[in-house]
């Protein structure tokens, strides 16, 4: 397909959707991304009921920068979008509420893939087709792929269930250990500090300043329930950082070594025989942080190569060419018929 059609300019957008944000990114199809936008994250699951409408808000806007960029007579010719909670258990369902929603922006549905966040991390790693991806973000899952399917998959059960390791998971267990030092449940922590500096309580004594009920107990319940949206558990990944900012402290150690233990576990247990590279992805892994530095070094310790992706931006990209042509390739087809 030319970058041209009867005088349109030809692009795709290509998507990372996560749970907290969401960032899009439009390019020609033989160039290099000329717009983007950011947003909202679109997990229906974790990020409340509005996900899909504030990602198709995002998706107005990178389409706006990209008329700017390359013109009004703009045509997409594919859009491929990886969404945090788009597997199988819901991908029909997200793809035809994604689909509907891009139908208002004259996108047809023919012109969408929907693919889970993580089948485009994956890809984004550069790894090839066959290997493992490790994300950690406000989620966290471990998938084996081979030729770009997922045939084994660990953890991914929602901040309920599971994620063992994510932020959400992270800000979690940083806030029970918090709620058993104050109850006198648990050990003494300086997480109760730390947590109380990022909320402006002072959840040791209650005096600088003045505690606003009289019990930090019920400050702290106080503080979570304003900061905390009734069905959005993604704003929990606020204090994901915490543990690493004290690691000498035994209660943060705790929490660190417990994550970092399951991702080496959860490789081992997808790729026995050590063969297959690993790609690292989301915000737990992918920054600089004790995780990620415990998790490289016991990886690296077992010989085992390892790629790690900021987002997942060019596997998205990589697929919406891919669709791209596809259709190009079946009009040519038909036309030849």
């Amino acid at each position: 397909m030319d970058e041209t059609t009867q005088g349109a300019r030809i692009a795709v957008i290509a998507g990372d959707v996560g749970a907290t944000h969401a960032r899009l990114a439009l390019a020609p199809l033989g160039g290099g991304v000329v717009a983007e936008a950011t947003g909202p994250g679109g997990n229906q699951r974790s990020s409340g009921p509005a996900a899909l409408d504030h990602l198709q808000e995002t998706v107005r806007a990178v389409l706006d920068e990209g008329r700017r960029q390359l013109g009004e007579d703009l045509r997409i010719a594919g859009v491929a979008l990886g969404i945090s909670g788009a597997g199988p258990a819901l991908a029909a369902e997200v793809r035809r509420a994604v689909g509907e929603r891009l139908a208002d922006l004259g996108i047809p549905a023919e012109r969408l893939l929907v693919t889970d966040d993580l089948h485009t991390a994956f890809l984004s790693g550069g790894v090839g087709d066959d290997g493992l991806l490790v994300l950690a973000g406000t989620g966290a899952v471990a998938v084996r792929f081979r030729d770009r399917a997922a045939i084994a998959r660990r953890d991914g059960m929602g901040w309920l269930l599971g994620d063992i390791g994510s932020a959400v998971w992270l800000g979690r267990r940083t806030l029970q250990a918090v709620a058993a030092d104050l109850d006198g449940r648990g050990r003494r922590t300086l997480l109760t500090e730390r947590v109380g500096d990022l909320l402006d309580l002072d959840l040791r004594d209650g005096l600088l300043p003045p505690s606003p009920t009289g019990d930090p107990r019920q400050d702290l319940i106080r503080a979570l329930d304003e900061l905390l949206p009734a069905g959005a558990p993604a704003a929990l990944g606020r204090f994901a950082a915490v543990p690493g900012s004290v690691p000498e402290d035994p209660a943060a150690r705790e929490i660190l070594d417990t994550a970092a233990r399951h991702v080496r576990d959860t490789v081992r247990a997808l790729d026995p025989e050590g063969e297959l590279p690993v790609v690292l992805a989301g915000s737990v892994l992918a920054t600089p942080g004790p995780i990620r530095e415990e998790v490289l070094t016991g990886l690296r310790a077992e010989g085992r190569s390892v790629a790690t992706v900021a987002d997942a931006v060019p596997g998205a990209l990589r697929l919406a060419r891919e669709l791209a042509a596809g259709a190009a390739a079946g009009a040519a087809s038909g036309a030849d018929g």
